[in-house]
């Protein structure tokens, strides 16, 4: 049905209605100094990075469609759009496209980089030439979170030329960046004596007292224990440091699983941040090993920006070249900021990640995301706040739980993770309205977006063996495990239904009310009804800390269509 509406624009518009009328103008936020040192007017030695993103054509029509796609009652259900199908009618059109990349130029850019579906332009300029040409006053600054950078100090303006065309512009501040959501546990003790178990022939904890692949895949079901790896789909992470080969090949070694899907591909990003270990290679290696190790038969494919340069338009980057790409099922962020802070500084940055995530889902492309460490205030915040990507609707927003399980590594509780320090991210947004899959959900918060919508492992002194650069060092934890469990699932559902789950989340929450927790003696999730980050707590169906509660995956699978 899909390839005989698409090409008619005109459907579309009478099923969905017209387009929005575009911004006259397109304001630019001035970023903030609190916090950081003030080093005055940056010299022209500073280069200034920005993602310009554009508006879509017939943005209205767009979540329709995609909720259309990811509805098992639609006729259109799982029948995704091409790229070339996305660009030829959502897509700017190309002379408004390259009005923009001309504009940049003739205004001092060089332009780095340009993307067949034409949602994103990346350029580069001195930081006085990039002030002017946005009309606002660039400083060097020193920041906590990113060192020796730059920020916008005061607001600005796209120019009037192309302000019809742009939706927002993404790198003018580059003082705040986006956090890594693992944790380690605050005391490492010696593995317990009694954690040596062998199933199958093989160690179910590590070395260092952390639970290998088959406790995951034991206590959620994964249909790897049947023979379904992820062989034939495609999973993505988005990072901005590399990993050791090495690590990886040891860490499947020690637990005896083996790696059937090809070699790892990365891709850089921006230029990509060199190979070896970096900052944040923990995060790295803690996403592939996790992937891997569950969906061995995955095909891995690694985003990666430079750590050492502006991540909030590299971020923006990574996700527009997954989708120009379009090689991956599944996206994992295992990063977060709070939203409320970071849209402060960046306008409309939440939803330029959502813009583009939107696209994503019409090609079938799911994306996923960590919630965050620190209970209901995100990392960045001061008060109640969730974070960003999480925050996406068209993310599957994935929480933390206290997975407990005995010397044989056969669960035995499951409780909402919160702790002293750390715990679970969980809450609603203040940026996105609450969407149409949790409208009729009870318990939902009503004056945003709710998070998680799912939840899995995530405290470290319940968390994953860990091996890093030559050896092991866990346990680790963090919804930074959550996530890419999370993804492993995933990839096995698109295994076992053929083909790609698109914007999972109207699957999951319609499954949901339409199936409950159980059939019988068949359990769909488990409910998570203990734990607390304050103001929220777990509890009887949904709740802001856990979610719906866990997948157990291959008897959720079983309730849904085959393409």
């Amino acid at each position: 049905m899909i390839a005989r509406v698409l090409p008619i624009a005109a459907a579309w518009t009478l099923a969905f209605g017209m387009t929005a009328a575009a911004a006259a103008t397109v304001p630019i936020e001035s970023g903030s100094t609190a916090g950081l040192r003030d080093l005055g007017p940056a010299p022209s030695t500073v280069t200034v990075r920005v993602a310009v993103v554009l508006n879509y054509r017939h943005d209205d029509e767009l979540d329709a469609l995609t909720e259309a796609q990811a509805d098992p009652d639609s006729p259109l259900y799982h029948h995704f759009l091409t790229p070339e199908q996305f660009a030829g009618y959502f897509g700017a059109k190309p002379a408004d496209y390259a009005r923009v990349v001309a504009s940049l130029r003739s205004g001092g850019f060089t332009v780095t980089q340009t993307y067949p579906n034409r949602t994103v332009v990346d350029a580069i300029a001195p930081a006085p030439v990039a002030a002017k040409y946005f009309s606002t006053e660039i400083h060097s600054v020193i920041s906590p979170d990113a060192g020796r950078t730059y920020t916008n100090v005061r607001p600005g303006t796209v120019p009037a030329a192309i302000a019809d065309a742009v939706y927002s512009v993404v790198g003018l501040d580059a003082s705040h960046r986006l956090h890594p959501a693992y944790v380690f546990p605050a005391h490492r003790a010696a593995p317990a004596p009694n954690r040596n178990a062998i199933r199958d022939g093989n160690p179910v904890f590590g070395p260092d007292g952390g639970y290998g692949p088959q406790v995951f895949t034991n206590s959620y079901q994964l249909p790897a224990a049947n023979g379904y790896t992820g062989t034939g789909r495609a999973s993505g992470v988005a990072t901005d440091n590399d990993f050791l080969d090495s690590d990886l090949a040891s860490y499947l070694a020690y637990f005896g699983v083996t790696r059937t899907g090809p070699p790892t591909t990365r891709v850089n990003v921006d230029g990509g941040p060199g190979s070896g270990l970096g900052p944040d290679s923990i995060e790295t290696t803690l996403d592939v090993e996790t992937i891997v190790s569950l969906a061995p038969g995955t095909a891995l494919y690694v985003y990666e920006a430079p750590y050492d340069e502006p991540t909030n338009d590299n971020f923006i980057d990574i996700y527009n070249q997954v989708v120009s790409d379009n090689l991956v099922d599944t996206l994992n962020s295992s990063y977060t900021y709070c939203e409320t802070a970071i849209n402060q500084y960046v306008k409309n940055y939440s939803k330029s990640v959502e813009k583009v995530e939107r696209q994503g889902s019409a090609l079938g492309i799911t994306f996923h995301a960590a919630a965050g460490d620190s209970g209901s205030e995100s990392y960045g915040c001061t008060g109640t706040s969730i974070g960003e990507p999480v925050d996406s609707p068209h993310n599957i927003a994935v929480g933390g739980t206290t997975l407990s399980v005995d010397q044989n590594g056969n669960e035995t509780s499951e409780v909402g993770w919160s702790g002293n320090d750390y715990g679970t991210g969980g809450g609603v947004s203040v940026i996105f309205k609450v969407p149409p899959y949790q409208k009729k959900v009870p318990n939902i918060i009503t004056s945003g977006r709710n998070i998680p919508d799912l939840a899995s492992d995530a405290d470290p002194d319940t968390g994953e063996s860990f091996y890093y650069d030559g050896g092991f060092a866990g346990p680790i934890g963090g919804t930074s495990l959550a996530s890419p469990t999370f993804g492993a699932d995933l990839t096995e559902i698109d295994q076992l239904q053929n083909g790609r789950a698109g914007w999972f989340n109207v699957t999951l929450y319609k499954t949901w009310l339409k199936d409950g927790y159980s059939s019988g003696a068949t359990t769909y999730f488990r409910d998570i009804t203990e734990g607390s980050i304050p103001p929220y707590s777990a509890g009887p169906g949904y709740d802001q800390m856990s979610g719906i509660g866990t997948l157990q995956v291959s008897n959720f699978a079983t309730l849904l269509k085959k393409k």
